[in-house]
């Protein structure tokens, strides 16, 4: 499961990346034209706030099984 999050990770950041490439700094944010563009560079915040939540219960729960055993 790590590592598809790990991919997945990889794939969040490249969107993240192109997104704001493509996102025209001109005409303003909140533009039509860039509407598409700043629901994609949310989308990919949000996913990689998740991700990196899911890192950290990855680390928690090797930690948990540690002191449990």
């Amino acid at each position: 499961m790590k590592k598809y999050i790990s991919i997945i990770t990889v794939f969040l950041v490249g969107a993240l990346g192109y997104n704001l490439y493509v996102l025209d700094y001109k005409i303003g944010f909140f533009a039509e034209e860039n509407f598409p563009i700043l629901v994609g560079l949310a989308a990919s915040l949000l996913g990689l706030i998740v991700s990196m939540i899911y890192f950290s219960f990855f680390r928690l729960q090797k930690n948990l099984v540690q002191k449990a055993a």
